[in-house]
Parts: structure tokens; sequence; C-alpha cells
């Protein structure tokens, strides 16, 4: 039973800390302040091997999924004639972005697609800029490696490339510590999914579990600043056509409608998704004309997944009326607290 939940623990730590790379930049604004709760059965999703196959653009889903991270230091600032160089420059035909300095083309961008699985081709397939936005974030993180010495600076290959950025995610949360009482706490708030497990029997796995949830959100916070910061020209014309070549979900359709909406990202597999089908159900046809209520599979939506963090299923998110996020939930939600998140942006239920 401890081997079973150590398994749990292992898959959702893995996921977190990938999860954060693949995900980082297509978070929008609004979600800063949305509020995460978590209850009921989770089945995790499957992810896990994206930063694999996105920021290293290795093909074998066997391999260790690798991350990014390092705690932002003056290399942004070092170069201020440069910043000025590369903001003047153009990218346009063939030249997709210009990450300081460093051109990505539309060839080199359809090579690493090509090094994808199936499953992650069927992914981006729709989402050619959001791939070119893992592509910027990768030379980014190798550029930075190289400032660190753990990248030679002149030709190295896709294996030193790889090598470096490790090196370089491996300093930061290297000293990242988990008080007592904050295990405790995880364990007497999680204590009824531990079937049964004392505290002792668990203690090292939660606190391995946190260690990775905060090394995951430095590591965010990281590629989030050196994103931020970055001299980085993109095509708008080619991101332009992109953009209007995509199909209309149905999220994009119901957060233009000026009622509030829920989101479910499930799948028929999945015994708790399953418990949310007939809820979905009945909330679609009581509140018609009052609220958007979205039961989709995740199969079919990986770009949804993708651009609002999925990490297990089912998840649900919140929407109010102007279509900004403010509140989610992973695992199964009674029909009741639904309706109750519903009303809280003032919709007449």
């Amino acid at each position: 039973m401890n081997q079973s939940l150590s398994k749990i623990l292992i898959i959702v730590v893995l996921i977190i800390v990938v999860a954060v790379v693949i995900l980082l930049k297509n978070q929008p604004a609004e979600n800063e302040k949305v509020t995460v709760e978590s209850s009921g059965e989770e089945t995790v999703t499957d992810p896990l091997a994206r930063t694999k196959d996105l920021i290293l653009s290795e093909k074998e889903e066997e391999k260790q999924p690798k991350t990014e991270s390092e705690e932002q230091t003056e290399t942004v600032k070092e170069e201020p004639e440069k910043t000025i160089q590369y903001q003047t420059q153009t990218a346009s035909g063939d030249v997709l972005a210009i990450v300081a300095g460093k051109e990505i083309t539309e060839k080199e961008l359809e090579s690493e697609y090509e090094k994808l699985s199936s499953q992650y081709k069927d992914m981006f397939k729709n989402d050619k800029d959001l791939y070119l936005e893992q592509l910027i974030i990768k030379q980014l993180l190798v550029q930075q490696a190289s400032e660190k010495g753990y990248i030679p600076a002149d030709n190295s290959s896709q294996a030193q490339e790889d090598t470096g950025i490790q090196q370089l995610i491996a300093e930061l949360g290297s000293n990242i510590d988990v008080p007592e009482a904050e295990i405790e706490e995880f364990y007497q708030e999680n204590q009824s999914q531990m079937q049964g497990a004392g505290y002792e029997q668990v203690k090292n796995d939660i606190r391995n579990y946190l260690v990775q949830q905060k090394q995951g959100e430095l590591i965010e916070e990281y590629i989030d600043e050196i994103r931020q910061s970055a001299d980085v020209v993109l095509n708008e014309d080619w991101i332009a056509r992109q953009l209007a070549g995509k199909p209309i979900n149905p999220l994009s359709e119901a957060l233009q409608n000026g009622l509030p909406t829920v989101l479910d990202l499930g799948s028929d597999t999945c015994i708790p998704c399953q418990m949310m089908m007939p809820i979905f159900a009945e909330l679609e046809n009581e509140l018609a004309g009052k609220a958007n209520i979205l039961l989709l599979q995740i199969d079919d939506y990986r770009d949804l997944a993708n651009k609002y963090k999925v990490r297990v299923i089912p998840t649900q998110i919140f929407f109010d009326q102007n279509g900004q996020q403010y509140w989610r939930h992973e695992g199964f939600l009674a029909k009741e607290d639904i309706i109750k998140k519903l009303k809280e942006t003032g919709a007449e239920l």
C-alpha cells in the first residue's frame, strides 16, 4: 500500500516539474489570482513526456523528461548595446523568431516538429505558434547555460546543450527544505487519500513531493523572468497566419458570450471523470442560457490542457462573464459546489 502511494506521489512530482516547462508561456495574466483546490480521486494525465519532446527535442519516450530552471542573475543586463541591435532586426520570410541575435527558421521548426512522437505532433498540429514558443524558451536556456560555461561557446552539439541545460537547472532549488510542520499539515489535509498509511510511513514521500513542488514553482518563475526580459523578435505575419488557421474550440466561443463558464477536462477511462458526466449533463440542461457548461475529452483538446496546465483529470476550470479564469479544482466536484462557484460570478442561476 505504501508502494502504491509512493508511485502516485512520484508520478505527480514528475508531472508538476515537467508541466511547468511546457505551459509556462501560455498562461493568461488573469491566472495569477486563481485558487486551486483538490479533492476526490484524481487520475494523472499523460503530458509527462512533453518537456523531453518540446525542450530537448528527443524522440525516445522512455528517456527521463528534463526541465529548465535557474535563478535570474545579472546576465540579462550585461549587454545593453545588443538589446538595441536586436530590437532593430525584423523577423520575416523564413525567419520565425530572432532570440538574442539567434534566428529560428521555419525549416528548423519543421525539422524539430518531425522529431516529435505522433502524440505530440497531434497536440501541436494546430498550434505551431505554441511550438515556436517552446523553441524560443529552449534557445534562451541554451544561452543562459552558455553564459554559465556549461555549454561550449562554439559548435556545441545537441547532447552538450541538453547536458548544459541540466547543469543550469541543477543549481535552482538545490537547498530547498520542507519544515516538519508543513509535512504534517499536508498529511492531515490529505489523510483520506492515504489509504490508512501512518504518518511515519509516508513522511519521506510527502517531503519529496513538497520539495519537487517548490522546485517547480522556482522553475516557473525563472523561465518567466528570462522570457519576459529576453530580446525576442517575432515574425508577426507568420503568427497571424497560424492564429487565423486554428479551428475554433468550444471554450473560445463560450468565453465570448458574456456568461460564466465551467470547463471539465477528463476522459472516458477515468472513474472520477465518469462520475462528472451525469452531473454536467444535468447542469447543461438546467443552466441553459445562464452558464456555459463544457465537458471535453482531454485527448481531443490537448492544446487546452497544455494552455491551462492540466496535470490531473478531471480538472474543472471556472471563468467569469468576462472570460477571466478565477478558480479551478482537480478531482471529483459535486454538483452543488459547481453551482455555488458559478453563482460567485454574479450569475443568476
